[in-house]
């Protein structure tokens, strides 16, 4: 096996990084290069929930050996212009995205949607769809399927987490019902339905995503449904850690975020959360693939999977948009002393 993924997933020592290209405390350059990159993080700009500025993420995956980070954050798109500026010092490639709130009009619960743009187009229609979710705000911002429709060019889409739109036809969840431990055979020829809707406005833009926690019943349960909905519709699978700190032990500080969100306390939110399930990057590709394979994936589907997620990241290419610096005219006039 070990052998099997040498070969699938090679790994080659990247160039060093000159000294004035290392952040955040970064001395070294990583020891290995990740196939795996992160297309679903959250940064402390998913206020209440992701932690870590977006320097902290740069450089982690940096001393990972990541080619490329995407920043998806909760319903908004303010950490974008760090991160260009912080991957860029470094030479890794930012991906610009966001984790939409999706449902339908004066919908209190939303569906999760992960959003990537893929070029030029794909970001004004990531703004597009962001501004228009503030001015159709219901308790959160909401994207509704008419946006996502409209503003669809250049865009590419994970179907998203758990607590996704594919997911909780699957497997019930927001307004879709209470959460099921089982799918029937009509809970899944709507979800293929779902997908199809889908492919019918992105095309191959839209993937099925699969998450590395094997330690969550709902994930084990959904990836190979997901696996066997691309076997029947194309659709291809990606991988994701839906990240929301830095590193493991980060996790401690989501905990207080939590608390201080919901006006609650840490003992509170640690009975309705699973914090021993880590929101984190996988420190090499191995560990992801493993991890996939956990919850139900074959060994093939899993590095598929992860291969994936360079794929997309190559599809990507975006910078964003720069204005001249203003310049004011100075005049005579302004070296006038003022008059009382």
């Amino acid at each position: 096996m070990k052998k099997r993924r040498a070969k699938d997933i090679e790994k080659s020592q990247p160039d060093p990084l000159p000294d004035d290209e290392i952040v955040s405390g970064v001395k070294a350059p990583p020891t290995q290069e990740m196939k795996y990159v992160s297309l679903h993080t959250h940064s402390t700009f998913s206020y209440g929930d992701g932690y870590g500025p977006v320097k902290d993420h740069v450089s982690r995956v940096l001393g990972l050996g990541m080619g490329a980070l995407a920043l998806t954050e909760h319903g908004n798109l303010s950490s974008h212009v760090q991160l260009e500026k912080a991957c860029n010092a470094v030479g890794i490639k930012p991906i610009f995205g966001c984790e939409l709130y999706l449902a339908p009009d004066s919908e209190a619960r939303k569906w999760h949607q992960t959003v990537v743009a893929m070029n030029e187009e794909g970001l004004r229609n990531l703004n597009r769809v962001v501004t228009a979710s503030y001015k159709n705000f219901y308790k959160w911002p909401t994207v509704t399927w008419k946006m996502l429709e409209e503003f669809n060019e250049g865009l590419i889409v994970l179907s998203g987490c758990a607590d996704s739109l594919l997911s909780c036809t699957l497997l019930g969840g927001k307004s879709n019902g209470d959460k099921r431990d089982d799918y029937s055979r009509q809970d899944y020829l709507a979800a293929r339905r779902v997908v199809r809707r889908y492919q019918k406005v992105f095309g191959d833009r839209y993937y099925l995503e699969t998450q590395r926690f094997p330690g969550l019943a709902r994930t084990r349960k959904l990836n190979p449904a997901l696996a066997r909905l691309g076997d029947d519709t194309g659709a291809r699978l990606v991988g994701t850690a839906d990240v929301h700190y830095p590193t493991g032990s980060d996790n401690e500080m989501q905990k207080i975020l939590h608390a201080a969100h919901r006006g609650s306390t840490v003992a509170a939110t640690e009975a309705s959360w699973e914090y021993d399930i880590l929101l984190t990057y996988p420190t090499s590709d191995e560990e992801i693939v493993d991890d996939l394979v956990g919850t139900g994936l074959t060994e093939d589907q899993a590095i598929a999977a992860v291969l994936e997620t360079n794929a997309i990241a190559q599809r990507c290419n975006v910078e964003l948009p720069k204005n001249e610096p203003i310049k004011y005219p100075i005049t005579a006039e302004d070296w006038e002393p003022w008059k009382i």
